[in-house]
C-alpha cells in the first residue's frame, strides 16, 4: 500500500497507512528550497514504527509491567514486545489500517483489533485517525472506542520524535512544556503518585534541552508544549485537547552524547497507568463503556521569521 502523501504551503507530510498508519515525514521547505524534517523523517524502507516520524498510541501508552494488568478483579497477561519484559505502546502501531476518505491534504483511518486474530489486548476495541495538513499546521485526531460488551480501560496519545536541528548547525532547540509533577520512576515504570521536582521546573520554564537523559512521565500538562530552533526562526507549538493530560518527554543518548532527535510525547495515562489505577493511583486511565470513545486531538502550529 503506498504511502499517502501532502501538500500545504511550505509543510509537508507523509503517512504510511501499512504501517501503523504512521507519520513517515513532517517538513518544512528552507533555504535554497531544501525541505527539513520538523520530525524524524523514516526511511524509504520503514521496518519498525520506533523509527518512523510520529505513530499512535493506542488502547494504551508507554509500558505495561511485566505485560500483565489487573483491572474490575481480573487478571490479564499479553505478549511482552520490549526486552525489557514489558508490553510497550499499545497494539495499533506497525499494524495495517484502512483509509476511508481522503483528499488532496486530509485522510483518515480505521483500525478494528477484531480483524487481527493475534491482537495483543483481551477488549475489542476500534481507532481512527485523521490527519489535515494546512500552510501553517498539522492537526492529527485520534480516538479509541470500545466495541465490546463490557467496560474496559483505555488510554491513547502521540509519539512524536523532533529533530534537534533543523536549517542551522548553530540551532540549540528549547522546549517549553508546562507540567505539574513527574511520576518516580524505575526503568520508566512509575513508583508512586506524580510529584513536582525540578524537571517540571525545568519545563515550566523553557530554555534549551541540552541533554538532560529523561525518559519520564509528567502529569498536569497544561496542552501546549513548545519547540524552538531560534537559529533556524521556527517554532512548532503543539495544542492537545484537554483528554490529553499527560506527557512523555524522552531525551535518549548513548556513550556518544545526544541522539539527534528527541520525544515530547502528549498521552492521555501515566506509563503502566493500568496498574497504577489498580493500586489506587490516578494515572489519567478512562474507563470506556461499550460504544464510548475516548476522542484527542493534536494540532502542530509552524510559526517561521
Amino acid at each position: 500500500m503506498p504511502r499517502i502523501t501532502f501538500h500545504a504551503g511550505r509543510l509537508h507530510a507523509a503517512i504510511d497507512p501499512a504501517f501503523g498508519a504512521a507519520l513517515t515525514d513532517f517538513s518544512i521547505d528552507g533555504p535554497f528550497n531544501d525541505r527539513y524534517p520538523i520530525l524524524r523523517r523514516a526511511a524509504d524502507d520503514l521496518d519498525h514504527p520506533g523509527r518512523s516520524a510520529s505513530f499512535p498510541l493506542a488502547p494504551w501508552t508507554n509500558r505495561i509491567a511485566g505485560a500483565s494488568f489487573s483491572w474490575a478483579g481480573r487478571s490479564h497477561t499479553l505478549r511482552p514486545n520490549f526486552p525489557d519484559g514489558t508490553a510497550i505502546h499499545g497494539d495499533t502501531f506497525g499494524r495495517p489500517w484502512r483509509i476511508t476518505d481522503r483528499t488532496p491534504v486530509s485522510a483518515r483511518l480505521v483500525f478494528d483489533s477484531r480483524a487481527h486474530d493475534d491482537v495483543n489486548f483481551p477488549f475489542p476495541f476500534a481507532c481512527v485517525q485523521r490527519f489535515e495538513l494546512a500552510p501553517q499546521s498539522l492537526r492529527v485526531d485520534l480516538s479509541v472506542t470500545n466495541i465490546g460488551e463490557v467496560d474496559m480501560p483505555a488510554g491513547c496519545g502521540l509519539h512524536p520524535h523532533f529533530c534537534r536541528r533543523l536549517f542551522c548547525e548553530a540551532d540549540e532547540v528549547e522546549v517549553r512544556a508546562p507540567v505539574s509533577g513527574r511520576y518516580p520512576a524505575e526503568l520508566c515504570l512509575p513508583t508512586g503518585p506524580a510529584e513536582a521536582d525540578d524537571s517540571c521546573a525545568r519545563l515550566n520554564a523553557g530554555g534549551p534541552l541540552s541533554d538532560p537523559g529523561l525518559d519520564d512521565c509528567f502529569s498536569g500538562f497544561g496542552g501546549r508544549a513548545e519547540i524552538t530552533w531560534a537559529a533556524s526562526g521556527v517554532r512548532v507549538s503543539m495544542d492537545c485537547s484537554p483528554e490529553l493530560g499527560h506527557l512523555v518527554v524522552f531525551t535518549p543518548r548513548d556513550t556518544r552524547g545526544a541522539m539527534p532527535w528527541f520525544c515530547v510525547e502528549p498521552v492521555t495515562m501515566a506509563n503502566d497507568g493500568f496498574n497504577l489505577e489498580a493500586r489506587g493511583i490516578a494515572a489519567g486511565v478512562r474507563t470506556l463503556s461499550p460504544g464510548e470513545t475516548l476522542a484527542t486531538s493534536v494540532t502542530f502550529h509552524v510559526e517561521t521569521q
